[in-house]
């Protein structure tokens, strides 16, 4: 009974978290160092790119990215310093990515799918779809990882690196005073326009990675 009411009280709660965190967001980008945004840009372009190709290093490097995060919210979450959660995070991720690169794949992909899912359900403008859009498509873009390898490394690395770059441009644009106050006005005002500036570089990415695997291909054969 306890367990239902938790999983209720969570359902119940999820939207109204779900829609702080999409109004909280521009400000949250805007608090980002410049050094982290020239990273996710530079990042998010080999990503975009050549993801395919260099599918194994940036598995591991996403593992990474994903370990900062959860570590640094665990350790902040039972007292300790959230750096050293960060880095104790970092590393146990990114040294289990490696030898379980299929899992990680797959995870990726349903953060990717979870991400993109949610991002178009922004068209709605409402948490609840929002939420199960999200949901959808995470644990769609799971599953695909274990059926379509090949395929949902495309669709990952393009993805995440489309929404890298686009948000690394958007935080270096937003570093400067004069034009802070009008990107955040005008995210909230469109953002809904989100799964357009991800979506149109994520889809030229992986044609361009598809495109080039297949010549490769061909080169050796």
């Amino acid at each position: 009974m306890l367990a239902e009411n938790a999983v209720h009280s969570a359902w119940v709660g999820a939207p109204d978290a779900v829609d702080a965190s999409v109004q909280a967001f521009p400000e949250f980008l805007a608090g980002i160092p410049i050094w982290q945004l020239v990273f996710f840009v530079v990042l998010g372009l080999v990503s975009l790119l050549y993801g395919l190709k260099l599918f194994k290093g940036m598995v591991v490097i996403y593992a990474a990215m994903g370990g900062v995060v959860v570590g640094g919210a665990v350790a902040v979450r039972f007292g300790a310093p959230g750096p050293f959660g960060s880095v104790v995070g970092a590393v146990v991720l990114a040294a289990l990515a490696w030898p379980l690169l299929k899992v990680a794949v797959s995870v990726l992909g349903g953060i990717a799918g979870g991400l993109l899912g949610a991002m178009c359900a922004l068209w709605l403008n409402d948490p609840v779809y929002i939420l199960i859009a999200g949901i959808v498509g995470g644990v769609l873009g799971f599953i695909l990882g274990f059926v379509v390898f090949r395929g949902v490394i495309v669709f990952t690395t393009a993805v995440l690196g489309a929404l890298l770059v686009v948000l690394g441009m958007v935080g270096l644009v937003m570093a400067a005073p004069s034009a802070r106050e009008a990107v955040i006005a005008g995210i909230h005002a469109h953002r809904h326009w989100l799964p357009v500036l991800v979506g149109v570089p994520a889809v030229i990415g992986a044609v361009f990675q598809t495109v080039q695997t297949r010549k490769e291909s061909e080169k050796k054969e």
